[in-house]
């Protein structure tokens, strides 16, 4: 949700070969079989996840997508995100009080590729089917679930290809979507801050240990 301008950096690491990458994400590289993405989308961010490569057993309600095979999982502003379009006001609301969350889980009915060419950024990051656990396992965690262990549903979007869950802790300004993100990416190991809050700082740390296979200049 608080997109600005990317900053420069990010244009390096796309256009220069090798990509910067962690020491220990060059050691560790050929056991790293998996890819995740993280993507952004106007004001739209997320972490994007082959479908076949997560545990139901972490994480049951993937099974409510089980007609895609890629699953984008992001956070935000519960009254923000499910408001179709851009609001001001609820923006503002969103940034300056402690609102609930939520979050977004959207089933891919287009191949990665084509997802991808509708996108302003995508950075690739390698893990291990370990780490990938511990991210799912994280995603699992931040989902309000019921005295049944169910979740709740606040509403459907795109024919139910889009699904909004009630999500565990609050929206600020300290606590955006980015910082969902860098926490997700934290939680299995991969070595970034975590207190980031702009999309600038959450991308120009992923180009870091990651691939940008793109960005719209």
């Amino acid at each position: 949700m608080l997109n600005l301008v990317i900053f420069p950096v990010i244009f390096f690491f796309l256009h220069t070969s090798p990509p910067l990458t962690a020491e220990d994400y060059i050691e560790n590289c050929e056991k790293r079989k998996l890819e995740i993405y993280l993507i952004k989308q106007y004001w739209h961010t997320a972490i994007v996840i082959d479908k076949n490569d997560i545990d139901p057993d972490i994480l049951p309600e993937v099974e409510y997508f089980n007609d895609f095979s890629l699953l984008d999982f992001g956070w935000g502003d519960e009254e923000f995100y499910q408001h179709p379009g851009f609001d001001s006001g609820l923006a503002f609301k969103a940034l300056f009080y402690a609102t609930p969350s939520t979050l977004r889980v959207e089933g891919i009915g287009i191949s990665k590729d084509t997802y991808f060419d509708i996108s302003e950024i995508v950075v690739r990051i390698l893990v291990t089917q370990e780490q990938l656990n511990k991210i799912v396992n994280f995603i699992s965690s931040t989902l309000y679930r019921n005295n049944n262990g169910s979740p709740v549903i606040l509403s459907e979007q795109g024919l139910g290809r889009v699904k909004f869950f009630k999500a565990n802790g609050n929206y600020h300004l300290f606590n955006t979507c980015n910082t969902w993100l860098a926490k997700c990416l934290v939680s299995g190991g991969i070595e970034i801050i975590d207190d980031i809050i702009l999309t600038e700082e959450l991308f120009n740390e992923a180009a870091k240990i990651g691939n940008v296979i793109k960005v719209d200049e």
